[in-house]
């Protein structure tokens, strides 16, 4: 009996917090197996990562010429480490290019955007009524070039119309959970996601939870498993030749309930007050000096980007992870970064 093909996959970002992710659902995954190869920049982990029978290469997301020739070798790339690194995609894009010419047959790239690319400039005074649908081809054809993610974006999707790619653009929202798993276990990955974490950080700082302005926007948010599990989703239809929609019609939000950023300083403001860390429940707005400080200068976390994963949910995703659990998995995430040894050390910079 012959063995089943094994598909290639190229995985950027690997160690990051969704990529960690998704390389430990790919890892479970039976149905169908995969060979897969992964970036990464830390040789420590990269040693650790042997045991799990995963290729490594060494180099950074400006070893373009690497990145080339990894994807050039994979019949899907999953693009996880850095939304914004227009030079990376390129790079993986012209490997995807050189595959197609000599197999004639498209590759698959799972591209990582974000529910940022629908940002406004509320500043936390204002909500919206303005939702974007992941169906809705004409409403996300007309978002502005300048906004976040936005010039990468239109790269992947100008080369899955020029025919030699399929594209599937995954925007998370506000991702949130301590992840877990044998790669967490092993030091390998990062275990914490960034927003909800930062404003943790700053209320220990100020001994006041914050918000930008007067926290009245409202965001998206989705679990860190719920979110991986939209990665298995788009990957098994790849795989299984399912007809699902790519490039224009390849947009696949990951959401499954809102909450104004007011919510979540004041649950942050209660765990804070529980245990001795602020002397008040109730947030405050960060000064301009603060958002200095903290978040170097932005009001990013104070906009809107609501949104709607319509998409997502008709090809077989399921999330089941909602807004209270997410106000629920700020004690947690708290307790967790509590019990390091300097909890202001948390993320730094991730080792992807």
């Amino acid at each position: 009996m012959m063995s089943p093909v094994r598909a290639s996959v190229f995985l950027i970002g690997a160690t990051g917090y969704v990529g960690g992710g998704v390389l430990g659902r790919l890892l479970v995954n039976a149905k169908p197996l995969f060979d897969i190869t992964v970036l990464l920049r830390n040789a420590v982990k990269a040693d650790k990562l042997k045991p799990f029978g995963v290729k490594t290469v060494i180099g950074t997301l400006d070893d373009t010429a690497k990145i080339t020739e990894l994807a050039s070798q994979a019949d899907i790339v999953i693009e996880c480490a850095d939304a914004d690194h227009m030079a990376s995609t390129q790079a993986v894009l012209a490997g995807i290019k050189k595959r197609y010419t000599e197999t004639g047959k498209p590759p698959s790239l799972i591209h990582t955007s974000g529910t940022g690319v629908f940002a406004d400039d509320a500043a936390g005074m204002r909500e919206t009524d303005t939702i974007y649908y992941d169906t809705n081809v004409e409403q996300l054809a007309q978002i502005p070039p300048e906004q976040p993610h936005r010039k990468v974006d239109s790269l992947v999707l100008a080369a899955d119309e020029e025919g030699y790619v399929k594209s599937y653009l995954v925007l998370p929202s506000m991702v949130y959970g301590l992840a877990k798993g044998p790669l967490v276990d092993a030091g390998i990955m990062n275990p914490q996601s960034q927003q909800i974490p930062a404003l943790i950080l700053a209320g220990m700082d100020r001994n006041r939870a914050g918000m930008v302005g007067e926290g009245k926007n409202i965001k998206p948010n989705v679990h860190i498993d719920d979110t991986v599990h939209l990665y298995e989703v788009l990957w098994d239809a790849i795989e299984t030749c399912q007809d699902i929609g790519h490039g224009k019609e390849g947009y696949y939000f990951a959401e499954n309930g809102e909450h104004r950023l007011h919510d979540v300083a004041k649950q942050i403001g209660k765990v804070l007050k529980d245990f001795g860390l602020a002397d008040t429940e109730e947030p405050s707005s960060f000064t301009q000096e603060e958002l200095d400080k903290y978040f170097a200068g932005s009001d990013s976390l104070g906009s809107n980007s609501r949104c709607r994963a319509e998409r997502s949910r008709a090809i077989g995703w399921k999330p089941s992870k909602t807004t209270d659990d997410m106000l629920a998995s700020i004690k947690p995430e708290i307790q967790y970064m509590l019990s390091r040894v300097s909890p202001y050390n948390f993320l730094g910079a991730e080792s992807a």
